[in-house]
């Protein structure tokens, strides 16, 4: 029997992977957040947690021998309760680390791996200090040290802007639901980002997605607007697999998914963040498996239970035979969504393969640059990488003109 910790996000794809290969498995959520009546998978029992030791009692009894982490909100409660039910899992005295950015870099610098210079800072005197000290340069990015969907996170080029960004973020809640207590004052990484998608076995690391990315800075803040899969590394990418590899390592990552973002600098490459959990925020499974053959919830499910054919993918190279992209829609401001109608065009560009979970007219569009999905997402797929990226810049260019989406002021 498999325990899925908090299946949102992406890990609402795992579970439908799981569920279409007849899988035993349990859901498990926190009472505050239990499914709605009516809306729970047909014949999967659901676990709500109240405390440690009474979920992993249930768990036991229902004979629970996985937990696997069904999102970011999933992860810190799925290691606990592998820790107490004693099963596999992460390494369990790095648990902090693989969440808080700060020690995240720690253990890199423990472990002799390159890493990013990273404070942190809880008061403004404190970083009004640190700016003042010499010890940061500019740019400088301040950021929570721990949210997704590149909330909260600024880019400063001045003692002014971090101090603003700072004053933004702390005390307000983030995405994770948690409170601010202080950000992270970090070096900023000048190069070309690049996702890795990994699933592990056994403390083995099995590389599923190569992806560039792009990311636009708009109003001081790293806007991501597409991913494009690599589906032959150059000599510098084999390099940043490779560093990943031992990040993973060194974050005592063991099995199960991991979603890893690194910057290629001049220097080599640096870790922006380990996420012991899938990509999020949706995964088509049709449009991964049209470009590589799966989709990394289908490894995750082939994983865990036919563990014999995974671990022969290990004996065969990565390369995908065509190159995926993922672009996170937005609109070019906040407001009511009035009209669609770019749709026609972007569904004729070359290459286009898909959309998914797009509003709908009359929604309200709010944060229009975090990386969550709320205007959707377009997946292209094609074995001409050159004709992805021409069918990218016309769609970004829709997306920043309005023609794409168009907005109404709210209350307009």
């Amino acid at each position: 029997m498999i325990a899925l910790v908090i299946p949102a996000s992406s890990g609402a794809q795992l579970a439908d992977a799981l569920q279409e290969e007849g899988a035993e498995f349990l859901e498990v959520h926190p009472q505050d957040r239990a499914p709605l009546a009516g809306t729970e998978r047909t014949g999967i029992k659901t676990v709500l947690h109240s405390d440690l030791d009474s979920t992993a009692e249930q768990l036991r009894a229902l004979g629970v021998r996985t937990v696997v982490a069904g999102s970011e909100f999933g992860v810190t409660l799925a290691d606990e309760l592998a820790e107490r039910l004693e099963l596999p899992h992460h390494r369990h005295e790095l648990r902090a680390a693989r969440r808080d950015k700060y020690r995240m870099q720690q253990a890199l610098a423990e472990a002799g791996l390159a890493h990013a210079h990273s404070t942190v800072v809880r008061t403004e005197e404190e970083l009004k200090a640190f700016l003042a000290s010499g010890a940061s340069s500019y740019p400088l990015v301040i950021k929570p040290f721990n949210s997704a969907g590149s909330d909260g996170c600024r880019i400063c080029s001045t003692a002014d802007e971090a101090l603003a960004a700072f004053r933004a973020v702390v005390g307000r809640r983030n995405l994770m639901g948690e409170i601010n207590e202080g950000v992270l004052a970090q070096e900023f990484l000048s190069g070309s980002q690049y996702i890795v998608n990994t699933v592990s076995m056994d403390g083995r690391h099995l590389l599923a997605e190569l992806y560039a990315e792009r990311i636009d800075r708009i109003e001081g803040s790293p806007v991501l607007r597409h991913i494009i899969s690599r589906t032959i590394p150059d000599e510098r990418e084999q390099e940043l697999v490779d560093y990943t590899m031992s990040c993973l390592d060194a974050l005592g990552v063991q099995d199960g998914a991991a979603h890893t973002e690194v910057m290629l600098t001049a220097a080599g490459p640096r870790l922006v963040e380990v996420n012991s959990r899938l990509m999020g925020p949706y995964l088509s499974p049709d449009a991964y498996h049209c470009a590589f053959g799966y989709s990394s919830p289908h490894l995750v499910a082939e994983r865990l239970l036919r563990p014999d054919d995974f671990h022969n993918r290990f004996d065969l190279p990565y390369g995908p035979a065509r190159t995926l992209a993922k672009v996170f829609l937005r609109a070019d401001r906040p407001g009511i969504l009035t009209s669609a109608d770019g749709l026609r065009e972007v569904r004729r560009l070359p290459g286009f393969h898909s959309v998914a979970r797009l509003p709908q007219v009359n929604d309200v569009l709010r944060d229009t640059q975090l990386t969550t999905g709320s205007c959707g997402t377009a997946f292209f797929v094609h074995e001409d990488a050159e004709l992805i990226e021409h069918s990218l810049a016309v769609l970004h260019e829709m997306e920043d003109s309005g023609t794409l989406f168009q907005v109404s002021e709210a209350g307009g």
